[in-house]
């Protein structure tokens, strides 16, 4: 849709760079087709993509987003969880490359607000990741959602880069790097 109206706009003389959001299911899943022509035909579409990795408007149901061994209601506890490694996204937006792709979180704002801007900037197909802790689905105190988020980060979970044509060009240098346990703990889908 983002890239029909894009053409539209372009038809009309009036180009300018259309921002479409999108959930986790609906891009790494449902929508991946339509996003990989998006983005092979490099539309002036920036793609914002709400990464709370599963289903969570349906049920709390697994994607392709959910990670290894992670609790939902349709990969349950007594059968491990996720049996299935979670979709590597970026290197299928690596594959692409398109002029700007990039990961954030919401415990970053200022981060997650240059990104925005600079995938707005860039003339062609733009992608931000935004890695969205869900404490009902995640299992966890909706107060500690900010520390969740920044615990993936943290631990090496959920790295925060930028990619230019496929290739990684900046990365957030992780001081000290915390262990994984800390970030599993606080939810009880790693139960």
């Amino acid at each position: 849709m983002a890239s029909g109206i894009e053409a539209a706009l372009k038809m009309q003389g009036r180009a300018t760079k259309v921002v479409a959001l999108g959930g986790d299911g609906g891009t790494f899943d449902i929508g991946l087709q339509a996003l990989s022509g998006m983005l092979e035909r490099s539309h002036n579409v920036l793609y914002i993509c709400f990464d709370n990795e599963a289903y969570m408007n349906t049920g709390v149901h697994r994607s392709s987003s959910t990670p290894h061994a992670a609790m939902t209601n349709t990969s349950p506890s007594g059968h491990m969880g996720k049996r299935h490694l979670k979709k590597d996204l970026l290197s299928i937006l690596g594959a692409h490359r398109i002029p700007y792709a990039a990961t954030a979180t919401v415990a970053y704002p200022s981060d997650l607000r240059n990104k925005v801007r600079r995938g707005i900037e860039v003339e062609g197909a733009a992608f931000v990741l935004v890695h969205s802790p869900c404490p009902l689905g995640w299992g966890h105190d909706s107060a500690l959602t900010i520390e969740v988020a920044r615990l993936a980060v943290e631990t090496g979970i959920f790295p925060i880069i930028e990619m230019e044509r496929g290739a990684v060009v900046t990365a957030m240098h992780i001081r000290n790097v915390r262990p994984v346990a800390e970030y599993l703990r606080i939810q009880d889908r790693f139960r």
